[in-house]
């Protein structure tokens, strides 16, 4: 059962040039305990269109049209003081950066036991109380002194597991993950993401997980959704995305090909996808991944194809899915 289900999502931002389309028609859900994989290149509307989801866009920023059901419930028509009280409550979220998101002259301790009083109504000493607990949740050695120190006393691996303890806090139904581990080296990547494995298993919740890694994809994710220039370009179950299938969409097939694996024979290069991501300001007229495409016909740069169901549970936006056909010389 979807426990939240976004259709034909549209977020804009007005500026000084013009109207940039962030996330243009996005359609997507993630289903409860599951967890949906969002992948995509810098500016493919990641990260705009899950902060679609709490309206936590800025100024310029508004969703134009399309619905977020949450839990039986329009986000879309949500404001003020109701959508404060999802924000952290039934909706958490992990930011990429945790140095930034944390507050430099609050300890530890003051600002995880803040969910706890504000959505809780707890007592400041219970919330402290409660905040010590939630570090020893997420594995941090000596809770107590930890709770006591600032931000800057803590490495990166540390500073990202009190974020995702003040997500966890109020034990949210929807856990959204902007790239939680790209500031991370590997090993503390690898730690981080186990944990939040086993934080879903143990609490039931779901995530929505953001990042340009497909590896960490494969580890975390039950769906994945590609995006390209603020569309889902594919969707599929992870095992059909890294397993061998008849379709695919290229830009997706691109990414594949770029990840470095330990069967590529030596001296053989990473295929790179040509080109870079249009200015969304001037985008294609047809398929926006067409300028990039080895593949893309006259028809793809004139007609922009629509997102259609290839098989149960995959959907993809090209006008050539099947492998073999465009490999014998659709150009």
């Amino acid at each position: 059962m979807a426990l939240l289900e976004i259709n034909d999502l549209h977020t804009f931002f007005e500026t000084k040039k013009g109207t940039v389309k962030a996330v243009n028609g996005v359609s997507y859900s993630v289903d409860e305990g599951k967890t949906l994989g969002i992948v995509g290149e810098s500016g493919s509307g990641k990260s705009v269109s899950a902060m679609s989801i709490l309206k936590l866009l800025d100024g310029n920023g508004r969703i134009d049209s399309g619905s977020i059901i949450f839990n039986g419930r329009d986000l879309a028509d949500v404001k003020g003081n109701d959508m404060c009280k999802i924000r952290g409550n039934d909706i958490s979220v992990i930011f990429q950066e945790p140095m930034t998101s944390l507050n430099p002259i609050f300890t530890i301790e003051r600002q995880l036991s803040e969910p706890f009083m504000v959505h809780q109504k707890m007592s400041k000493k219970e919330a402290r109380k409660q905040a010590v607990e939630m570090l020893r949740s997420v594995k941090i050695p000596n809770p107590e002194s930890v709770a006591k120190q600032y931000p800057h006393q803590l490495s990166g691996g540390m500073r990202q597991r009190v974020m995702i303890a003040m997500a966890l806090a109020c034990q949210p139904k929807l856990l959204i993950a902007d790239e939680p581990t790209t500031a991370l080296d590997v090993t503390i990547q690898a730690q981080i993401l186990k944990l939040m494995n086993e934080l879903k298993k143990e609490r039931g919740t779901s995530i929505l997980f953001i990042t340009h890694d497909l590896g960490v994809i494969n580890e975390m994710a039950d769906d994945v959704a590609v995006m390209y220039c603020g569309q889902v370009v594919e969707k599929a179950p992870v095992r059909t995305i890294f397993g061998k299938n008849s379709y695919s969409h290229p830009y997706t097939e691109g990414l594949m090909f770029s990840i470095p694996r330990l069967d590529t024979p030596a001296g053989v290069r990473l295929e790179a996808i040509p080109g870079a991501v249009p200015h969304p300001l001037d985008l294609p007229k047809g398929c926006k991944f067409a300028p990039r495409c080895k593949y893309a016909t006259d028809k793809c740069r004139e007609e922009e194809p629509e997102l259609v169901s290839i098989e149960e549970n995959h959907v993809i936006r090209c006008f050539y899915p099947e492998k073999g056909v465009r490999s014998d010389g659709k150009k």
